[in-house]
């Protein structure tokens, strides 16, 4: 037979690009394990991240457990560490690696503006304007974490102004600092797109919402540094904003197009040419984002046929007038995203409005489905969690508290629920009784009196089990009233040894079942409204005194 001179079963075939990633921020005293494992029910794909573990609490603490909520089923999993000592940070990477190896990466926060982080303990932020001792840190993680081949990255934000005033928010400066710590290895960065205001002049909460966005900074560092990988964190509203930005605003047409010509077109390679095989860590002339880069000249053709960007288009840029958000913010997302911008991150929205994450897996990742339909199926897994890891103590003898996972193994006088939670748990018939069976009625409710007045269950555990699901009604008419009820079941201290399962068994009791029975809302038939919004209102200014 003869050969055929350009069939289409000669062509190599294309690499698929790599999946994006959707990370859910570290976030301080939100991120607990309780936590975790929640958003895990509602997402078997996204990339969870620890809270920040100080090195010298990895290094000391005897609860370490509690502070680094590993578990097979969290995967995937970063852990998140702060430090400026190059020694500890390095020995207490080891005791991640060594004795949590199932962590997916560890991450080195440069991020954190709190004055106790930046001013006093001088990690965090700060370390953006200290670069040598970033490396260092970076530098002794990477030997730590070698033999495991456990990867390494630094989250940091674009720039930084210091407390006497001094700004280093430019592009040149973030990529020497981006730069400096490539050169010792680190490979992947999250990127936090605005700068951090140090020394008190804004809060931790006022440095997540005030200082402009600006998206365009990161997408040039992904076109700065081709061999490294940047995830984009900060502003981003919900997944229909995280997909966008992550993927470009051409893809679903290019994708549609794409499936067209590959189902019939002939001209399929001149197609991949045009469209699949431009670099997209070049800048093209549909690349108008960012006035950072507005004025250079698109080599992607070369030579002659190099075009420069239309000067007449809107020009984005910080401040951007175009994209008319509050305090500047540039938040346009680029037509075609560069490859390596290799994902989003997005944290405070979880917490307001975990329900939205229920769609991850099959919006952003391209499943067929999602792990839960809605509310009530989301809430018994977690019940089921939370019983395993925090026992009811209404029925057992042991003065211990359980106050941090894992819990105190203790022994209950019964298989049963007490006079309170006897509705979900069972009766305490006489059989249940472990080692009484001649107990009588008047001793056994002797028993529960005297252990119902003792605080076994502590208020820390109960806010920390409740926290992640109090916003999960958000936006739906009448579900307020869950969370009035988790609030109000969580101060009565009649019920807490009942444990924080029974406190969520009982809220899901006490309002309508078509709230928890209607099924979740697909992102692509949210309202505006329903996404919560994360830039400062509008009036809300940076300012110094003289």
């Amino acid at each position: 037979m003869a050969a055929q001179s350009s069939s289409s079963s000669e062509r190599t075939p294309k690499e698929e690009p790599k999946q994006k990633e959707f990370h859910i921020a570290p976030m301080l005293d939100v991120s607990t394990q309780e936590f975790c494992h929640f958003m895990r029910i509602l997402t078997k794909r996204a990339i969870l991240w620890t809270e920040m573990v100080v090195d010298d609490t990895i290094l000391h603490t005897e609860h370490l457990d509690h502070h680094l909520p590993y578990h097979s089923k969290l995967s995937p999993i970063v852990c998140q560490i702060g430090g400026r000592n190059a020694d500890s940070c390095g020995r207490a990477c080891r005791v991640i690696v060594e004795s949590y190896g199932g962590y997916d990466e560890i991450n080195l926060n440069i991020d954190c503006p709190s004055s106790r982080v930046s001013g006093e303990r001088k990690f965090g932020a700060i370390l953006m304007h200290d670069a040598s001792a970033a490396c260092d840190v970076v530098s002794a993680m990477q030997r730590s974490a070698k033999d495991r081949r456990m990867p390494i990255s630094v989250k940091c934000r674009i720039g930084i102004e210091l407390d006497d005033g001094e700004v280093f928010d430019t592009l040149d400066h973030l990529i020497g600092f981006i730069g400096k710590l490539r050169e010792r290895g680190c490979r992947k960065f999250v990127i936090h797109a605005r700068k951090c205001v140090i020394g008190g002049l804004l809060s931790p909460a006022q440095n997540r919402i005030v200082p402009p966005l600006n998206y365009p900074r990161v997408y040039e560092l992904c076109r700065y540094f081709p061999d490294c990988e940047f995830v984009l964190n900060a502003g981003i509203p919900g997944l229909a904003s995280a997909r966008m930005l992550c993927r470009g605003k051409d893809y679903e047409s290019m994708m549609e197009e794409r499936a067209g010509v590959e189902n019939g077109d002939e001209d399929v390679d001149a197609y991949e040419n045009v469209h699949v095989g431009v670099n997209a860590n070049t800048p093209t002339e549909h690349d108008d984002c960012s006035g950072e880069w507005n004025n250079q000249v698109d080599s992607s053709s070369g030579g002659s046929n190099s075009v420069k960007h239309d000067t007449h288009r809107p020009q984005h840029g910080v401040p951007c007038a175009t994209c008319n958000a509050s305090n500047g913010s540039c938040v346009e997302p680029p037509t075609v995203a560069p490859s390596n911008l290799a994902g989003v991150m997005i944290g405070r929205a979880c917490r307001e409005h975990p329900a939205m994450f229920w769609d991850v897996d099959r919006y952003f990742y391209g499943e067929a489905s999602n792990p839960c339909r809605n509310r009530r199926e989301a809430l018994e897994e977690y019940c089921l969690f939370l019983e395993s890891c925090f026992p009811r103590r209404c029925c057992d003898g042991d003065a211990r508290k359980s106050a941090r996972i894992p819990t105190p193994k203790v022994e209950m006088f019964t298989s049963g629920g007490c006079p309170i939670c006897k509705e979900f748990y069972g009766d305490d018939d006489d059989d249940d009784y472990v080692g009484s069976t001649d107990i009588s009625t008047e001793e056994r409710n002797a028993l529960f009196k005297e252990q119902a007045a003792k605080e076994k269950l502590t208020t820390a555990a109960i806010g920390r089990s409740l926290t992640p699901i109090r916003g999960l009604f958000f936006g739906v008419y009448g579900g307020k009233c869950f969370k009035t009820q988790c609030d109000k079941l969580a101060k009565d201290r009649r019920v807490r040894n009942c444990g924080p399962g029974y406190i969520v068994r009982k809220a899901m009791a006490t309002i309508p079942a078509e709230l928890l029975d209607v099924p979740f809302v697909k992102t692509e038939d949210l309202a505006e409204g329903d996404v919560p919004v994360h830039i400062s209102p509008s009036g809300c200014h940076l300012k110094r005194c003289s």
